[in-house]
């Protein structure tokens, strides 16, 4: 059986908090899982090898798009994530019999069982920790939590091409939103620093994003090195070839690896 324990905070940095607490949903909106949502969890169904009633968890799931979608196909699914007003949108999803299970934790240091889910996933979920180690130990979480053979599927910003090609500035308009991005960026390691300004229909502020950038060799060599094996790298979860110029998005699976 499924076992939690209590949650346990660990520090958190300011601006992570303000933004996935309140700027994430005032940029985006938070909508119902869409199309491209739900061919990318049929994707993972496939490359992820489930059956239906096969336990799953959707880490870093924000506000549930491809936790429900992946119950919907048939999994059994515990979406865990930090943000409270995330995890409030996901829960307001219903609780129906395909409803997926919500939790409240650090990805970090999982109150959950170890080898106890047949896959994990993190979905535009990784490299927001403010070092490699701390990043690396959620990797080492979901290897701990995954059984025998349970297989890894994650999605990542492509960091190759926004290195090549960096946009000082951005600004972004939909839904009577308005988004107005500037960006710097730290090196050795790759990452990228925001200034996201938000106005409009779902509210006004000013937040800090911050995320480590990642290229398909590196991130293959961060899944070696923290346990997996079988390490692949696509630009979908479809399994289209990916181009390490040009490809927006690292689609890489793995399995656990046990000596």
């Amino acid at each position: 059986m499924l076992r939690y324990a209590d949650f346990v905070p660990i520090a958190t940095p300011q601006w992570w908090r303000e933004y996935f607490e309140r700027g994430y949903s005032q940029r985006w909106g938070l909508p119902a899982a869409s199309a491209r949502v739900r061919l990318e969890a049929k994707g993972l169904w496939e490359q992820l090898r489930l059956s239906p009633g096969a336990w799953v968890l959707d880490l870093g799931c924000g506000h549930g798009r491809h936790a429900v979608a992946l119950t919907q196909l048939g999994a059994s699914v515990v979406g865990a994530d930090f943000a409270e007003s995330l995890l409030s949108r996901a829960k307001s999803r219903g609780t129906n019999n395909n409803s997926a299970r919500w939790l409240r934790a650090d990805m970090r240091q999982l109150p959950l069982r170890s080898k106890f889910f047949a896959a994990g996933i993190l979905t535009d979920a990784f490299g927001f920790f403010e070092t490699d180690r701390e990043n690396e130990a959620v990797l080492g979480e979901v290897r701990r939590v995954l059984a025998p053979g349970g297989r890894l599927g994650m999605k990542v910003v492509n960091g190759t091409p926004i290195l090549a090609a960096f946009r000082a500035t951005d600004r972004e308009e939909r839904d009577g939103v308005v988004v107005r991005i500037s960006r710097r960026l730290a090196l050795d390691p790759a990452r990228m620093i925001e200034k996201v300004i938000v106005s409009g229909s779902r509210g006004d502020g000013e937040y800090e994003r911050q995320q480590r950038l990642y290229c398909s060799n590196e991130l293959a060599g961060v899944l070696e090195r923290m346990g997996f094996t079988n390490v692949e790298v696509f630009a979908s979860s479809h399994r289209a070839v990916f181009e390490p110029a040009t490809s927006s998005t690292i689609w890489a699976f793995g399995q656990r690896g046990d000596a």
